[in-house]
């Protein structure tokens, strides 16, 4: 935004359906999901249970590839919360590749961290999942509303 000297009164209108402009909206909208952790854990129905709140990443090499998580939510009842964030205009559309993405993340991150703890898949987005046959692999979903309710 700073590098763009030349924004007019129109700017975000303007800029609705452009990749800068979804980056930005992607990145604050991880932004706000982190800032109500609170939020998350109610809707998950989970306030009560002691949790530790991290991202993940590791660096793909010859033994396995990289993976990147937006949040994890380890929590005390021996069970973590793979939070997968996502910022769209419409409902998210889990597809086929999407949800090779997503088992694959699972996947490194149970071989990587060696843990022996249940997962559970989280998705947050702005408005839901679309329902199809590969919203199955989603345990909870958290949306927009339920982080302002």
């Amino acid at each position: 935004m700073k590098d763009n000297p030349k924004v007019d009164d129109n700017y975000w209108v303007n800029t609705i359906d452009t990749p800068s402009r979804r980056t930005w909206a992607g990145l604050s909208f991880e932004q706000v999901c982190k800032d109500h952790i609170d939020k998350i854990k109610k809707t998950l129905g989970i306030s009560g249970i002691y949790c530790e709140q991290s991202q993940w990443f590791i660096k793909g090499d010859d033994s396995h590839p990289g993976a990147q998580i937006d949040l994890l939510i380890d929590r005390r009842d021996r069970i973590i919360n793979i939070c997968e964030i996502k910022y769209s205009i419409n409902q998210f559309t889990i597809d086929k590749d999407i949800n090779q993405e997503l088992r694959n993340k699972i996947g490194v991150f149970k071989s990587i961290t060696k843990t022996n703890k249940a997962i559970n898949l989280v998705i947050i987005t702005t408005f839901g999942i679309a329902k199809n046959k590969y919203s199955s692999i989603v345990q909870n979903e958290v949306t927009l509303d339920d982080l302002f309710s």
